[in-house]
């Protein structure tokens, strides 16, 4: 079957989203540098595309402030790992002073935070992520690409939430790269953090439900229906439940009940309007001609 260019591209990011998934859930800082270089260059050869380019601009120049803010932090933890003169840190940072004092060290220059190396591999981390942000405005432009999106989230998070579920059944073994030492009663299966877990899960949650809310869009518009495809997303959404809940961040369930109560709205909503639409439809249909 001859693949599209806008599936090649989805697809590469498909295995480098999964990759990052599932090798940088402990925050490794080796794995940070090497997601930081897959997504670096598929964001270089995408920028390579005429079309991808464009869609990089357009996105670029509708949201130039948000993006602004973003590299102003991102400059702050750039000045964070600068060496500084000491009397500069007396007053940038009086704690790290006053520490480096304490201990009487020759050094002249010392950085704001207390461990530059790792600060340093949280940039590139939140480069990464902002990298992210582009390559999806960049590949996933029509509807059909969205949903295909969504539909990926919503596997994954199905697989990270069966995984975490099993493994937290039974008893978080440490195994691999995987350590769950510091989590033996919760469930985080990929994840170093089990907040960050639970939080991954409701993004891929909003996922399932925003792709079956086109499907019943699409249904409505096309009469076109998607019985079982419809199972399998609410199958889904049942196991990234499972997986909240079980990590007990509080954090987490809270954007769950949140995110339910929001699209609970929304579906009354939704099915008012949904009606609406019927009775003018038939309306329409029964008047004489």
């Amino acid at each position: 079957m001859q693949l599209s260019k806008n599936k090649k591209y989805q697809y590469l990011f498909f295995i480098i989203f999964s990759i990052n998934l599932i090798f940088n859930g402990g925050n490794s800082n080796l794995l940070i540098q090497i997601n930081f270089i897959l997504l670096g260059l598929l964001f270089f050869f995408c920028q390579r595309d005429k079309n991808y380019n464009l869609h990089f601009k357009n996105f670029y120049n509708k949201n130039k402030i948000s993006i602004s803010f973003y590299l102003l932090f991102l400059l702050y933890l750039f000045f964070q790992i600068l060496p500084l003169p000491l009397e500069f840190l007396k007053f940038f940072s009086p704690e790290k002073y006053k520490y480096i004092i304490d201990l009487k060290t020759d050094s002249s220059y010392s950085a704001i935070t207390l461990s530059p190396s790792n600060s340093y591999f949280q940039i590139l981390h939140f480069i990464s992520l902002i990298v992210l942000v582009f390559i999806l405005k960049m590949i996933f432009y029509t509807n059909r690409h969205k949903n295909r999106f969504y539909l990926f989230l919503s596997l994954l998070g199905f697989v990270a939430s069966l995984f975490a579920v099993t493994v937290y059944l039974n008893g978080n073994p440490d195994f691999f790269i995987f350590k769950n030492s510091y989590y033996k009663n919760v469930a985080t299966g990929f994840f170093f953090n089990r907040t960050v877990f639970a939080v991954f899960l409701v993004f891929t949650l909003i996922a399932s439900l925003e792709l079956i809310k086109n499907i019943e869009i699409k249904k409505l518009s096309k009469k076109k229906d998607n019985f079982f495809f419809k199972i399998y997303i609410r199958l889904f959404i049942i196991f990234i439940t499972i997986g909240i809940i079980s990590s007990f961040s509080r954090i987490g369930n809270f954007l769950l009940l949140i995110t339910v109560l929001f699209y609970l709205i929304n579906e009354l909503y939704y099915s008012k309007k949904k009606n609406i639409y019927k009775h003018t439809i038939f309306q329409s249909s029964s008047r004489p001609t």
